[in-house]
């Protein structure tokens, strides 16, 4: 039985191309890439920094179901890299999709060559994604993947031209799909047809598609040198309100409880600014940063909790080192302080 290699996101369409590509006779190895900016492990870590990568349940369903083997690939470093300047740019925010692929794809051709495998695979679907999912751009990722004539997406098959495999007859054309566009309807039958009723809805994974997600990490990129980001960013950059201080500072402000907590593990970056006599929010200062933003940092501290409206708050900024310095400060959105979008 030949090996097929599969880039899966744990989306309905990738699901349905291991259902596909299983019942065309072919062994599957399906591998989840983790690039950092996923929605859902996100959130997993904003709740335990220990969770680990796992893939999405309904991916471990789906493998169980098409007795395919399931791996995880983390790339999050090299994504960190590609984010700096990724050669075909970005989408509508800050999404380099075609980069991305490109890479997943990249690390896919040579799994397969290693383990023996025949082709690779996708759940793309002609016209579904304005960037990434064109023609010019399917042709494009095939060809700088390295994968020319050896890369299905058995969803749109029909629609694309023949594979090598399909070419010397150890894969029937018949028995790919000819799906094309932004409807789903398709896929939901088919869904249907395989058994397959738990799937995320479209367009939840990477946060980089986030227009507040996106302008706050543009924002922190702006301020890194090389512009590169850091492992723990992209975590921080989902929690709180996101601030730029006077002094060119960043400070993470949190919104409840969980983020607080959050927040206060990530001390070794920066300073964290607590109030004393009142409930608040904690505040984390990024490193480097001026007495003027600490000063702001606080006063933004006693603004966000109960003391607002006394006329001083004590908060002591905790820095990495331990030390901790006491500031008494009037409650007040600092003058030349800004906030950038929302998230999470």
């Amino acid at each position: 039985m030949s090996l097929a290699i599969g880039i899966v996101s744990g989306g309905l369409d990738s699901l349905l191309a291991m259902h596909l590509v299983r019942n065309m006779g072919f062994r599957v190895l399906a591998l989840h890439f983790v690039t950092g900016f996923e929605s859902a492990l996100l959130r997993r870590l904003r709740a335990d920094p220990a969770a680990p990568l796992e893939p999405p349940q309904p991916l471990h369903k789906t493998a169980a179901a098409t007795g395919s083997d399931l791996e995880t690939v983390d790339v999050r470093s090299e994504f960190l890299d590609l984010l700096v300047a990724p050669p075909h740019g970005f989408g509508s925010n800050l999404n380099p999709c075609l980069d991305c692929k490109i890479g997943m794809l990249r690390h896919a051709r040579r799994i397969m060559e290693e383990r023996g495998g025949e082709l690779v695979f996708t759940g793309e679907v002609l016209g579904q994604r304005p960037m990434s999912q064109h023609r010019q751009a399917l042709d494009l990722i095939e060809r700088e993947s390295g994968l020319g004539g050896r890369l299905l997406r058995p969803l749109s098959g029909r629609l694309l031209p023949a594979t090598e495999p399909e070419r010397r007859g150890s894969l029937k054309r018949e028995a790919l799909l000819a799906i094309r566009g932004r409807s789903r309807k398709e896929q939901m039958a088919l869904a249907r047809e395989f058994g397959l009723a738990d799937y995320p809805a479209p367009a939840g994974g990477c946060l980089l598609t986030d227009p507040g997600y996106a302008s706050r990490v543009r924002a922190l990129m702006e301020r890194r040198p090389g512009r590169r980001l850091r492992a723990n960013d992209p975590l921080l950059l989902l929690l709180g309100r996101h601030a730029a201080l006077p002094g060119g500072g960043r400070a993470f402000v949190g919104r409840n409880q969980e983020e607080n907590l959050c927040l206060a593990r990530y001390q070794a970056t920066g300073t964290l600014c607590e109030a004393r006599e009142v409930p608040g929010p904690s505040t984390l200062v990024e490193a480097p940063h001026t007495a003027a933003d600490l000063e702001a940092a606080a006063r933004l501290t006693a603004w966000y909790g109960k003391g607002r409206d006394r006329p001083r708050v004590t908060v002591a900024c905790r820095s990495a080192d331990g030390r901790v310095e006491t500031l008494e400060v009037a409650p007040a959105f600092p003058e030349g302080c800004r906030l950038f979008g929302e998230a999470g």
